[in-house]
């Protein structure tokens, strides 16, 4: 039990009463006048002690599991890194209304805004109220029960009660950017979202059909022997290739492990692999996934269609990352005898380390022999910072020049890569979605693999 505001008003205006009553002694027959204020005091504080307690006792009553009940109205699957909205329903039960401060018990790590919800449930009636949730990990997890503190009808007292909520949730990559990105195609508004709207007929390199030649057509696709042939300007027209290998490969070993604000970089990767995947139903590609860091963890092999983009979800929603070296030689190589067909290669890692970057180097040299790699490489953000600050004295100054010489390894290593003919996306971890779908799009719509 616990007594509210006004209880606690009502005491302290008894107390302040019965130490007022001293002043009546300086009256003649002051003590007379003092032992009955005395006396009604006691009155007082046993006439409220009495109320409180009857109070206490219908808010126990009124708060029991038969009586009030609630129940959570949640999306299926969670969003990582997004705020989603829970919905809390509280069932009253009783014959009269009664006021209630909800809170719900979420995983531990999560974070509820607002974590107190404050309700009037009317007699016989429910009442809804939201909150939101921010996940920051994937996995299997599990609410708890809904605490609720049931205030009397008199306002006098207030019980706490756990209503029976309890159950398991788990939290996938992030869903609702997908959504949203449904959204912006819908509106024609890809471009705020910032990815590049890509007109798919006649932008690819995949022959389709012969038209007439129009003022704003690319005049290097004349088709001279059909203009011979008609006696008119004719163009080729082209479309974007479709039904290719597209294989994600996503390195979980210690560098995808930093945290960026809220989420990993390997938080980050899952997402940017699952808004690839829906983007490439668009042009019916075939996708494949490597998940590896020391070993190979996971292996999808390439096929289209709905059924394997759920295969990817139950892949990734509970992929974690280790603290552990990377073997990209041998994830090649896995990859090349279980697929040797030449596919496009998208290969999530970071590229920091001297000695790891040296590694990559050469796999991907092998890599490149069977496949056409895409090197998306997530750029540490917290480094950049310390590259960037200005030192004030000689401890910072050589954290900042070591900050400095593990950049410049990493864009010489980058610029290494593309030398060698490879494909690389420098992104920081928030625009990796984003920058990994315009790279696709932009290979789609104006490279032949």
């Amino acid at each position: 039990m616990v007594p509210t505001r006004l209880t606690v008003w009502l005491l302290a205006s008894g107390l302040m009463a019965w130490l007022g009553g001293y002043g009546l002694l300086l009256l003649p027959g002051g003590e007379n006048w003092l032992t009955a204020l005395r006396g009604l005091v006691a009155g007082f504080y046993l006439g409220v002690f009495l109320l409180v307690g009857i109070d206490a006792w219908l808010a126990r009553r009124a708060g029991r599991a038969e009586r009030l009940r609630v129940r959570r109205e949640r999306p299926a699957r969670l969003s990582l890194g997004v705020e989603n909205e829970i919905v809390l329903v509280v069932e009253n039960r009783n014959r009269r209304s009664v006021r209630l401060l909800l809170r719900d018990l979420p995983p531990p790590s999560f974070r509820a805004e607002p974590s107190m919800l404050e309700a009037r449930v009317p007699a016989d009636g429910w009442f809804r109220s939201s909150y939101r949730l921010l996940p920051i990990e994937r996995g299997n997890f599990a609410f708890g029960d809904v605490a609720v503190r049931c205030r009397g009808p008199l306002g006098l007292a207030c019980v706490d009660a756990m209503l029976p909520a309890a159950e398991d949730v788990q939290v996938y990559p992030n869903l609702l950017e997908v959504r949203r990105y449904e959204a912006l195609v819908r509106s024609t508004l890809v471009r705020s979202g910032g990815y590049r709207a890509k007109r798919l007929p006649g932008a690819g390199r995949e022959f389709s059909h012969y038209r007439e030649y129009t003022r704003d057509d690319d005049f290097r696709h004349v088709s001279w022997k059909a203009t011979a042939r008609r006696n008119k300007p004719i163009t080729s027209a082209f479309e974007s290739e479709h039904s290719q290998d597209i294989i994600f490969c996503l390195d979980i070993g210690r560098t995808m492990a930093a945290r960026v604000g809220t989420l990993t970089k390997l938080d980050h990767a899952i997402n940017a692999v699952l808004m690839l995947t829906h983007v490439s139903q668009t042009f019916q590609d075939n996708l494949g996934l490597l998940v590896f860091s020391h070993t190979i963890h996971l292996y999808l092999p390439p096929a289209k269609g709905r059924a394997q983009h759920a295969r990817f979800l139950q892949a990734l929603y509970s992929v974690k990352p280790e603290l552990c070296y990377v073997n990209y030689r041998e994830a090649f190589a896995h990859l090349i005898a279980r697929h040797p067909k030449r596919a496009l290669t998208m290969v999530f890692t970071d590229l920091l380390d001297d000695v790891v970057s040296r590694d990559y180097l050469d796999a991907s040299a092998l890599l490149r022999r069977f496949h056409l790699p895409l090197t998306l490489a997530v750029a540490d953000v917290p480094l950049q910072q310390l590259a960037a600050r200005r030192p004030e004295n000689s401890e910072q100054l050589y954290d900042v020049l070591v900050a400095r010489e593990l950049l410049h390894g990493r864009a010489e290593l980058l610029r290494s890569l593309e030398r060698q003919g490879a494909f690389v996306v420098d992104t920081v971890p928030e625009r990796l979605t984003v920058d990994a779908v315009n790279r696709y799009l932009a290979l789609k719509t104006g490279v032949r693999m």
